[in-house]
Parts: C-alpha cells; sequence; structure tokens
C-alpha cells in the first residue's frame, strides 16, 4: 500500500534560498516560501522580483445539515477576489456573493499561529480567522443581497483540540525544484448558524447551532504565466466519524508526484496521504466524473448537482473557474486498511484556470 512520511515540521521553509521539501504532521510557524533563489531559471534576478511571482489561496469549506458551502479567498498582490458560494443541499439552489478588492498588502496572512483574512465591500463583510493557541478557527460573513440573492449572515467556529481535528503541512516542488508550493490543511468538527433571509420571497430560512464540518486550506506557490487546476474536496460525517478529503490535480505537480503532492484523506483525527489521484471529466464538467488512483486506495464517481462559473478579467490578469456541488460515491482506503464507503457524500469539484 501506498506510503508518505510525515515529518517534523521545519521551524522555516526555505533556508539558504532553497526549499525544505516533504509532507509534515503539523505547521511550521509562518507559510511562507520568499526569498527561493533563481525560482524561474539561471536568470539572476533579485529575489523581492521574483517574490512577486508568488500567489496564495485560501478557502473554507463548510458542512451542515442543510448546506454546503466555500468561502474563497485568492491573494495576488495587485488585487484580491473573495467569493462565499452557498448550496441548499436539498434544493441544489445556488448563492454566490463576490467580493474584489485592488493593489493592497498581502490579502492571505502567512502566520499559522494567528492571523486573519478578510474583506470589506459593497456592504459584504467577509472574515476568517484562526488561533492555534487558542485551539480556534473561525469564519463569519454578512452579505447583502439582491433581487437574485438574499441576504446572507454567518458565524462558524472549529475547535481544532477536538480528537476528531486534523492538520497537516507540505512543500512541494512546483513542478521543478527550484521552485515550490507551501499548503497547509486542516479539518475539524464545526458549530454555528447560517441564516439566509429572502426579501424578495419574504422567506428566511435558519440553521441555528448546528453540528457540521470544515475543510480548510492554504496554499502559496510560485505560479506559472499559465496554471491549470482541478481539485475534489469533501467534508462530512459517515457513522459519526468526521471524514474529510483534498484531492488535486495540476500542471504544477511535482515532476515526482508518488514522493511530494498534496493529496490528504482525513479519518476521524487521523491524516492518510494519498498518492497521485487522476481527476478527469470524460462526460463534460457537467457529467459524472471520474476519481482514481492507481495504488487502489481512491475509487470515486461525482455527480454534480450545481455548478457556479465565473470569468475575471484584470489588466493582464485572467481567471476562469468552475465551483461544482454534487454527490461523491465509491471507496477510499486508510494507510491502516480501513475501507472507507462513500455514498450520497457531499462536496465540491473545483476546475480552475489563471492566466497572469
Amino acid at each position: 500500500m501506498y506510503t508518505r512520511k510525515l515529518s517534523k515540521p521545519p521551524e522555516k521553509l526555505i533556508i539558504n534560498g532553497k526549499p525544505i521539501f516533504g509532507t509534515f504532521a503539523g505547521i511550521p510557524p509562518d507559510l511562507d516560501i520568499r526569498g527561493v533563489t533563481r525560482p524561474f531559471g539561471v536568470l539572476p534576478l533579485p529575489t523581492f522580483i521574483t517574490d512577486l511571482r508568488i500567489r496564495s489561496s485560501l478557502f473554507f469549506v463548510f458542512h451542515t445539515e442543510e448546506y454546503t458551502g466555500i468561502i474563497d479567498f485568492f491573494d495576488a498582490r495587485i488585487f484580491g477576489h473573495v467569493e462565499v458560494i452557498i448550496w441548499n443541499k436539498q434544493s441544489g439552489r445556488k448563492f454566490a456573493y463576490r467580493t474584489v478588492t485592488g493593489p493592497r498588502k498581502r490579502l492571505i496572512p502567512k502566520k499559522t499561529t494567528a492571523g486573519v483574512c478578510a474583506a470589506l465591500r459593497n456592504k459584504r463583510y467577509i472574515r476568517v480567522g484562526w488561533d492555534t493557541a487558542r485551539n480556534c478557527l473561525s469564519a463569519i460573513f454578512n452579505l447583502s443581497g439582491d433581487d437574485v440573492r438574499p441576504d446572507a449572515s454567518a458565524a462558524f467556529n472549529a475547535a481544532l483540540d477536538s480528537p476528531q481535528a486534523a492538520t497537516v503541512a507540505a512543500v512541494l516542488p512546483a513542478p521543478v525544484m527550484r521552485r515550490c508550493r507551501a499548503v497547509w490543511l486542516l479539518t475539524a468538527p464545526m458549530t454555528g448558524n447560517l441564516t439566509l433571509h429572502d426579501t424578495y420571497a419574504m422567506q428566511q430560512a435558519k440553521t441555528q447551532n448546528a453540528p457540521g464540518s470544515v475543510l480548510f486550506k492554504s496554499a502559496r506557490a510560485y505560479y506559472k504565466i499559465r496554471t491549470k487546476k482541478v481539485s475534489a474536496l469533501g467534508t462530512g460525517t459517515i457513522h459519526g466519524k468526521n471524514i474529510s478529503f483534498s484531492i488535486t490535480s495540476a500542471n504544477f505537480e511535482s515532476v515526482n508526484p508518488d514522493t511530494y503532492n498534496e493529496n490528504i484523506l482525513f479519518s476521524d483525527g487521523k491524516v492518510t496521504p494519498l498518492p497521485p489521484v487522476k481527476i478527469t471529466y470524460p462526460f463534460g464538467i457537467t457529467g459524472k466524473w471520474v476519481i482514481q488512483d492507481t495504488e487502489n486506495m481512491v475509487d470515486l464517481s461525482f455527480t454534480p448537482v450545481s455548478d457556479h462559473s465565473r470569468t475575471l478579467s484584470i489588466f493582464i490578469l485572467r481567471t476562469q473557474n468552475h465551483s461544482i456541488y454534487g454527490i461523491f460515491d465509491g471507496i477510499m482506503q486508510t494507510t491502516t486498511g480501513e475501507s472507507i464507503i462513500l455514498k450520497d457524500f457531499p462536496g465540491i469539484v473545483r476546475k480552475q484556470m489563471v492566466r497572469l
């Protein structure tokens, strides 16, 4: 069976201009990859110029009895993009709220010990914060709606000291050894409330103090001019166990993906590093997806329910994104040989392209 060593996290991810590669059982104090020597070739560009190619992302996937959603931050330094998407699991109805910010300091902080990622614009406030000393991860949003979107507000809290919580970090070649990508992943049980107030229909739906789960991911990388990525994300409960997974297939994958990749399965507080996984959509993005590996640890299908697509062009930057809510079915295996059967398991598949 496939295995990947979980090492102790280093104090710094970059030492003397070189990344410290590996998958770590825990997180370093900073998710900072600045200062890599010549990440884009032999040209002796100073690091303060090559550091400008670093892009950051952060998402908070939440799952409650009635809703699945994602809070998504993207930080390109010259601009920031924040989006909240909420799906009603029964009806498949979708509500999406987007905010764009201009040039500013980094939107997503590098500190893993404590930090706040927040955006406020056009009566839409979105905030994700963490404090590992207090074992707390939280998300708050207060979003003004319009004729097609209800007003939405939520406050979620995840207890990082729960036996069902787990965290892991990785530093990976992207795709060559002179460039790198750093990833921080965690999952935990979640409580909180979500309110959707549809003033147009004069209806209110509310989930209060609903137990759920969260999958959190923060990443930084030296981006290529054109980056393509597909991710499968799931979090929820199976027979009382907190199950979460993050699987990624991208054009910046390591040249040695068996040794270096970011695919992780969390099972009730236990971490299983997964092998390289192929994510394909032979019937189109609105048809059934196939998610499989060659080690018989991942054999899943994904049936889309609701697709949220967006295209954003700002100066020389262009992004195309699909965030698709749907259902996972199939089997995943842990390193102990335990089979986890997914049936009608809600989750999200994301297909992204960034050109800069």
